[in-house]
């Protein structure tokens, strides 16, 4: 479909760490209806690890970790001494500056920018969740604002015009109410007339802050759940009374799902240590350096001290899947799976990378899902994500609008990775080499055939006390990642 329409624009809307199986007519009634007269991708995957900034820079870029380069929310990157976070707006920033840009390959502002159009961000995420984003706003002029401030936008002045216009920015609270209303009322009644981005993406921090600090199933959530729905609902209403059905295209979505706690903290750190392991939180000093988390990643180039990682991590019941870099001699330590399965294998990424043990089972009789961790700040019983399960995989995805189908429901597996050329296609534009492919099965104009899935797995053992497994799908040469485990594991108690 070519698009000759110069009025088109794009209304991305995130509902940050939403489950799939939580959109239904008492929770999400915008978002549940939606889905019944839009086009609703019913098995739409997010990339590993499930983590935020990873899966925002997919929806940026369309590709995976292994093209982009965003291998976790937190790792380790030479070029800036070593530890980054990239919630950490300031680190960000410089590590921005000192690469030459902190993305590997090209954003949609940037894209979007080269044919002479606009990207907005208004986001209370993350400060470095929303400047990665649209990293280049102050570059190209446009608006990326973070309701943590002016000063942790990547586009101050931009921001600081928004801010006089339409108002101060109210403190975040948990479920987070207000700044919601702020980023929805500051694109409808500002941003949407006065610079008319050609793509605007808005970032709701919840359900995700009180999935992951009350729990997936407290009341704070779901109330979290029914006011961004709400909020969703409004903006949906202001592009019928506005005039604005034929133009606004509206991309509802989730950046990966949920599981919750079980038990204290890991303390990898200190396992590792009692293990006799020289660790050291320097890149390159001792035999290796960890970034811990429900996802935790090992920097160790020897191959003797790879092998001895991986021998002792297969022995630990608390260890789940583990993918590695192939070692100096040209193997993979026994019983791993490559990085590429993962659409991980870039220099960035740890040289092995593992995740906790995960189940299924429902600790409060409804939502399924739990996982070890090693997370000080984040209650037992509360939620998590980064894994390969399912419950974290599987996401929200759907598109609204006078380009897309009534009704249709697109089965065929699809991902993050496809929002980026999908919504630039709609807009007339070629999306280049992405690993997403255009979801063509969402347009109106859709001839009616669909693509086919072709299911992938792969394993690894290490005698009989270590197996592993992961499932991918591949819909022509896109690959999207369904779920991984560990087979042997013991039940988590």
């Amino acid at each position: 479909m070519e698009n000759t329409n110069s009025d088109t624009r794009y209304l991305i809307v995130a509902f940050d760490g939403l489950r799939p199986d939580m959109v239904n007519d008492d929770l999400t009634p915008n978002l549940a209806a939606l889905c019944r007269t839009g086009s609703h991708c019913t098995d739409s995957r997010a990339v590993f690890p499930t983590l935020t900034r990873v899966n925002q820079a997919s929806l940026i870029t369309g590709c995976h970790p292994a093209r982009h380069g965003m291998v976790a929310n937190k790792f380790m990157e030479a070029a800036v001494g070593g530890y980054l976070n990239t919630a950490d707006f300031d680190a960000l920033s410089r590590a921005d500056e000192v690469l030459d840009g902190i993305l590997t390959a090209p954003s949609l502002g940037e894209i979007l920018h080269g044919a002479g159009l606009e990207l907005a961000v208004i986001g209370c995420g993350t400060p470095g969740g929303n400047r990665l984003m649209h990293h280049r706003a102050e570059a190209v002029g446009s608006l990326n604002i973070s309701l943590h401030g002016v000063e942790k936008s990547a586009a101050p002045g931009a921001a600081q015009a928004l801010v006089e216009a339409h108002g101060p920015i109210p403190k975040s609270t948990l479920p987070n109410h207000a700044q919601i209303n702020w980023v929805i009322e500051a694109y409808m009644q500002q941003v949407a007339s006065n610079r008319d981005p050609a793509v605007t993406i808005l970032w709701f921090s919840d359900p995700d802050t009180p999935f992951h600090y009350r729990g997936i199933e407290s009341p704070e959530a779901a109330d979290s759940i029914r006011h961004a729905d709400a909020a969703l609902g409004r903006l949906l209403d202001w592009r019928r009374d506005s005039g604005r059905e034929n133009s606004l295209q509206i991309v509802a979505m989730s950046d990966h799902g949920h599981v919750a706690t079980h038990g204290e903290p890991l303390a990898l750190d200190e396992k590792l240590a009692a293990a006799g392991f020289e660790m050291s939180p320097d890149l390159g000093a001792g035999e290796a350096n960890l970034v811990p988390g429900t996802v935790a990643s090992l920097y160790a180039r020897d191959a003797a001290v790879q092998a001895r990682l991986v021998d002792w991590l297969q022995t630990q019941p608390w260890c789940g899947p583990i993918f590695a870099r192939a070692m100096e001699n040209g193997a993979l330590p026994r019983g791993t799976l490559p990085l590429s399965d993962a659409n991980l294998d870039h220099p960035r990424a740890g040289d092995i990378v593992l995740t906790l043990h995960r189940d299924d089972h429902a600790p409060n009789g409804g939502l399924a899902g739990r996982c070890l961790h090693d997370e000080p700040d984040i209650p037992t019983g509360c939620g998590m994500h980064g894994g390969l399960s399912s419950h974290e995989i599987n996401t929200v995805l759907a598109f609204s609008g006078s380009q897309f189908g009534n009704g249709a429901r697109v089965t065929t597996p699809s991902g993050i990775i496809d929002i980026l050329p999908t919504v630039l296609h709609g807009l007339g534009l070629d999306p280049g080499s992405v690993d997403g492919r255009i979801l063509h099965e969402v347009f109106q104009d859709h001839d009616g055939g669909s693509l086919k899935a072709e299911r992938i797995s792969s394993a690894a053992e290490a005698g009989p006390h270590y197996r592993q497994g992961l499932a991918v799908d591949r819909v022509g040469d896109s690959r999207y990642l369904a779920h991984g485990a560990r087979h042997d594991a013991p039940p988590i108690e």
